[in-house]
Order: C-alpha cells, then sequence, then structure tokens
C-alpha cells in the first residue's frame, strides 16, 4: 500500500522531488491513550465479519479498504475482545474512518518544501474520525465520531520531545488502534457490548461473568 493512498497529497508530493527527505510522522501526543489492558478480554471473543472502509473527506477509497480492514483484524484480534471471521460470524463489526485533510493547503507545503530541497520542513496534519458499529443478535451498538490525528514531518524538522517517531504507515496503524481500543473500552464501561452477545433470558446479574 503506498503512502499516499491513507496520507495527504503533500508526503507524496515531497517524496518525488529530489533532495527531500522521507517523512516521518508521530500520532498526536495531545490525545489520551488507551491501552490493551484497559480492555477486558472475553473468555470467548465475539466472531464477528468485519467490514471496512475508507474515506478521505468523506469520499470513499475502495482501493484503501484492504489495508484498513487488514490493519483493523490485528488490533481486534489483540484486544481478546473480537475475532474477525467470514465462518458462520455471529454477526458484523462495521469500521469506517474517514481521513479529514486540507488538501490545497497540503500540496502547498509540500510543494514549498521541495522548492528548498528539504531545508525548509513543514508539518502536515491528517485528521481522523472513526464510526463504529456492531450488530449482534439484531442489536447494533454505535459510536461515532471518535477523532485522532497524525503529524507527519516534511522534509527537515523534529517531532516534539519524547515524541516517538515512526513511517507514515505505522503511524496510521497507530491512530486506527487507539481510536479502536477507545470504542471498545466505552462499549465495555456502559455494558452495551456485554449484553450484545447474552440472550435476553440471562438474568443481569451473570452479564459481568459473561463480559
Amino acid at each position: 500500500m503506498s503512502t499516499d493512498r491513507l496520507m495527504t497529497f503533500a508526503v507524496a508530493a515531497c517524496m518525488v522531488l529530489a533532495g527531500c527527505a522521507a517523512p516521518k510522522s508521530y500520532v498526536d501526543p495531545a490525545t489520551p491513550k488507551v491501552s490493551y489492558e484497559d480492555v477486558k478480554k472475553r473468555a470467548e471473543p465475539l466472531k464477528l465479519n468485519l467490514v471496512a472502509e475508507f474515506q478521505r473527506n468523506g469520499e470513499h477509497l475502495p482501493k484503501v479498504d484492504a489495508t484498513l480492514r487488514n490493519d483493523a483484524e490485528k488490533v481486534l484480534r489483540s484486544s481478546g475482545v473480537i475475532v474477525a471471521t467470514q465462518d458462520m460470524p455471529a454477526g458484523e463489526i462495521k469500521i469506517v474512518v474517514n481521513n479529514i485533510a486540507d488538501l490545497a493547503a497540503a500540496r502547498a507545503k509540500g510543494f514549498a518544501t521541495g522548492l528548498t530541497l528539504g531545508l525548509a520542513g513543514s508539518t502536515v496534519t491528517d485528521d481522523y474520525e472513526m464510526t463504529i458499529s456492531i450488530t449482534v443478535n439484531g442489536k447494533t451498538i454505535k459510536r461515532s465520531a471518535i477523532r485522532h490525528s497524525l503529524h507527519t514531518i516534511v522534509g527537515s524538522g523534529s517531532a516534539p520531545e519524547g515524541v516517538e517517531v515512526v513511517t507514515p504507515n505505522v503511524g496510521f496503524e497507530r491512530v486506527l488502534e487507539q481510536m479502536i481500543l477507545r470504542a471498545l473500552h466505552d462499549m465495555q464501561s456502559t455494558g452495551e457490548l456485554v449484553r450484545s452477545n447474552v440472550p435476553t433470558s440471562v438474568p443481569w446479574e451473570a452479564l459481568a461473568a459473561q463480559g
């Protein structure tokens, strides 16, 4: 998967201009972090069909869906809550990620950096917004407007002190991971995710043990 399919076009513009260093990214440090330990693993993870859709400014980009699906599948499996499968799934999980990008500004930054052969660095910010819905036993639970950001340094420049610098693709994976974990944690904290896989005949007092 080429970087420019996930990032704004400034990254691609910079890479084709001579003398421009490879872009480097870092996850927005201001967004609170959720760890895998914050999410409660299930004794038997929900087996769900995973549907993934990637958008840029609300426009569907089908070529990126497979990458989004693969990255999301890894996070879900590691969470111990959901396993993506197409073999007799118990329901469906749909993840839609929208890359909100100012393409005009991104192109301008990439062009300006290229003119200086990378000496005048700039930072491009990709904002992401995720909607996730889980449908089991005819019931759907949903979270919308889950946001995160990825900053990419084009040309010379450095990330804030103490922030890990990674490749743009790894940066996107980290952003996606955080948005999914945040959604799962919130669904569990409200009890919705626990209830979604339990028959209505099971008393409420037994739900915690099955979550």
